[in-house]
């Protein structure tokens, strides 16, 4: 096997990685999303969805620390027999395929919205992507690496940007609680749920750690961090906003940090600062789910080395980016994708390999002996 694909990272950076991956594009409509489903319930609702997160994540984490050092490939492969997880690990590489699509679509779109007004979102996305092909091509331990320097960065700039809010946020709109009828309080569970996309990539991932014994720990954390950011970032754009504004603006975290006025007027032009973060972040998330898609599919087309196939995932995800004809069929199709292919991927599969791991333990311990 390549040297590429025997990389190391430490569980802090596996974190990182969970943590920049998770947050990337879904924290800009996410206090819409939350404020639909639960009106001033929206925090308890994003507890219920966090909690779910944290379960499947701790699933896959027993998965990884019952069979550590084991690939996506020979996990699905251990678990289901050859055929069906070299299908699996196949379906796998195209679903990050389409992730890694939508975040360049949706990276085009707002860039294009809040900063370059005139550049054409083709040129956008071939950057971005091009960008996220070098990276791509470095391995895991460069993109731990970046992860574990963008995630603090990024989160610190954010509080210090916010702090300026603070004095003028109305917590009467977060209140009263306990409003949200329970059936439909229930129902809206699954799709903030889908807001922690990105947490599948344990399993694909967890092979890489160091020090396996530490992996439910990196998942707790991550779960820990971003329900934090997510909790702060929903609450304070519905203090500021109201819950009937915020439902009505499409990316409200971007709107929340555009009605940010520093004293002494530093930094005339904040937008275009927070826009540099949140370009960073996507950035970060892109090539995650890009190493991962070339990562399974050199798995399950046995390939030595999975560098050769970042180049030529780069046309594929571009004209898939540029299927959709505007902000609204991407939102549309993302539901779609979340639903179906995130179900079976975060959910589904994880705890069939849970279920699966229990079977295969007597047959484990004689192999290992």
């Amino acid at each position: 096997m390549g040297s590429r694909n025997n990389d190391v990272i430490l569980s802090s950076q596996f974190a990182a990685i969970l943590s920049v991956t998770i947050i990337g594009v879904g924290i800009l409509s996410l206090p819409r999303l939350v404020v639909e489903g639960g009106g001033p319930d929206n925090w308890l609702l994003l507890l219920a969805a966090s909690g779910a997160a944290l379960f499947v994540g701790l699933v896959m984490a027993f998965v990884v620390k019952k069979f550590p050092g084991k690939t996506y490939l020979e996990l699905t492969q251990t678990m289901f027999g050859k055929p069906i997880g070299t299908l699996i690990t196949l379906g796998f590489s195209f679903y990050l395929v389409i992730f890694s699509a939508a975040e360049v679509r949706i990276f085009g779109e707002v860039t294009k919205q809040y900063l370059l007004l005139n550049t054409p979102l083709e040129v956008l996305s071939v950057t971005l992507l091009v960008l996220a092909v070098y990276l791509a091509r470095s391995g895991i331990e460069t993109i731990a690496r970046m992860a574990e320097v963008i995630f603090p960065i990024a989160t610190v700039i954010a509080i210090l940007m916010v702090l300026p809010v603070l004095p003028e946020l109305d917590v009467s709109y977060i209140l009263p609680i306990f409003r949200t009828p329970f059936m439909d309080f229930i129902k809206t569970v699954p799709t903030i749920f889908f807001s922690y996309l990105g947490i599948e990539f344990i399993l694909l991932y967890g092979s890489f750690v160091k020090d396996t014994k530490k992996v439910h720990k990196s998942v707790l954390l991550t779960v820990g961090l971003v329900t934090w950011f997510y909790l702060s970032v929903t609450w304070l754009t519905v203090s500021r906003f109201g819950l009937i504004e915020t439902t009505h603006i499409t990316w409200p975290a971007l709107e929340l940090f555009k009605t940010v006025d520093i004293p002494g007027a530093f930094l005339e032009n904040i937008e275009a600062f927070i826009m540099a973060i949140w370009i960073l972040s996507v950035f970060m998330t892109l090539a995650v789910a890009y190493f991962g898609a070339s990562l399974t599919l050199s798995q399950a087309i046995k390939s030595k080395e999975q560098n050769y196939l970042v180049l030529p995932l780069l046309p594929i995800i571009y004209f898939i980016a540029m299927i959709p004809d505007n902000i609204a069929q991407v939102t549309e199709f993302m539901d779609l994708y979340a639903f179906y292919m995130g179900t079976l991927y975060i959910a589904i599969i994880p705890v069939a390999l849970l279920i699966m791991s229990f079977f295969k333990k007597e047959k484990r311990g004689k192999k290992s002996a």
